[in-house]
């Protein structure tokens, strides 16, 4: 499960049952690291952890460093140099080629759970949010390290303590620029006092069309990303496509055509066409593109899909001239056989275009890989 969603459910998890855990956070790379900022990872006092900051490297040594700072409860930011030499370094062979700052918070279970209910707010929304967690402060000063605050549009949701709201204030400021940033990561300092600013991008919204049995791998694979995922289904809801998709929303449609009047439509949506039932597909298309949904993929072969335009006479024009986001024949070219190949090509296409990437080869990329700006711009090959 991506790593948002792991830290949300195990934040939320030591809500319900009352334990403390320590919050790993990285704040600021220097060079390059496994999963850039943001990357989180929530250690329980038993030792055992849920999320990644590495890809293995570090988090046994953030377990150990963990324990210390539940037992003082005391956050405090640990670095690692991994640009050293592989036996230098701890001899843990770390090959990131980075300097990780990493944010060590403990948190009581209502800390835990206050956290992971605006981090999932965050996940929800339509456009990003940018979370602001303070990094270093003077000591016996607020706000202190590990305050947080979350910049949602005009909302802003804080934990911890901030004191006045001259921070605040500078901060917001700064949202705008800190956003068309993506997950490189600002760091503002302001009157002896270092915040770490991360953008939380919402999740994908999968919208899947018809609940076939070549559906569930597709759900599988959406849910493990931790995208909210729902399937339609011209036929009643009962127990049986539940179990099918555990995670994900169910819903009945018996009119393709009013498919808005059972889902949110929207340009932030993607949805995949997948009943098999060519009238039920040409109106679940013919809706989608009227509402304005930003991915539509199309499962068949492309002659379906070029008849399928052919047949759609009372399209506006709007909905006319939006085929550029239709995918059909849909997935990228991956190859392999079956439905779990199938699948695995569908999410990786669906991925591709709501993260705004040429779905390529990332050894062709002339750019850092958290790096938004050269999203589109595969490096030229000799």
């Amino acid at each position: 499960m991506t790593t948002h969603r792991a830290v949300i459910d195990a934040l939320a998890g030591a809500l319900t049952r009352g334990n403390a855990v320590v919050l790993a956070t990285v704040v600021h790379v220097t060079g390059s690291s496994y999963g850039g900022v943001g990357a989180r990872m929530v250690v329980h006092l038993d030792g055992s952890t849920v999320g990644l900051i590495s890809g293995g490297c570090l988090e046994t040594d953030l377990a150990e460093q963990a324990r210390s700072v539940h037992d003082q409860r005391c956050a405090r930011v640990v670095t690692y140099d991994t640009r050293a030499d592989e036996d230098a370094a701890w001899g843990l062979g770390l090959g990131c080629n980075g300097l990780i700052d990493v944010l060590l918070e403990p948190l009581n279970e209502a800390e835990a759970g206050g956290f992971a209910e605006i981090l999932l707010a965050a996940l929800r929304r339509d456009e990003p949010s940018l979370l602001a967690t303070v990094a270093a402060a003077p000591p016996g000063t607020t706000p202190a390290v590990g305050a947080h605050a979350m910049f949602s549009g005009a909302s802003i949701e804080t934990t911890g303590e901030w004191g006045n709201d001259e921070l605040i204030a500078a901060i917001k400021a700064h949202t705008d620029d800190a956003i068309q940033s993506g997950r490189k990561g600002f760091i503002l300092e302001h009157g002896g006092v270092r915040v770490a600013l991360e953008v939380i991008v919402p999740a994908v919204r999968l919208l899947i069309c018809g609940s076939g049995p070549d559906a569930v791998p597709v759900v599988r694979f959406a849910t493990d990303l931790g995208w909210d995922v729902t399937v339609v289904d011209h036929r009643p809801v009962v127990n049986a496509p539940a179990e099918r998709f555990p995670r994900a929303l169910v819903a009945e449609c018996r009119d393709a055509l009013h498919l808005g009047d059972s889902v949110e439509l929207s340009s932030q949506r993607a949805a995949v066409v997948m009943s098999h039932h060519y009238a039920r597909d040409l109106e679940y298309v013919q809706a989608l593109l009227e509402a304005g949904v930003g991915y539509i993929g199309i499962l068949g072969p492309r002659a379906r899909t070029e008849r399928m335009f052919a047949d759609m006479k009372n399209l506006t024009r709007s909905a006319r001239e939006s085929r550029d986001v239709v995918y059909g024949p849909i997935g990228l070219d991956v190859g392999g056989d079956g439905p779990d190949a199938i699948a695995l090509s569908i999410i990786a296409e669906v991925s591709a275009v709501m993260n705004e990437r040429a779905g390529g080869h990332l050894r062709d990329l002339d750019a850092p890989l958290h790096e938004p700006g050269s999203r589109l711009q595969p490096a030229s090959v000799a």
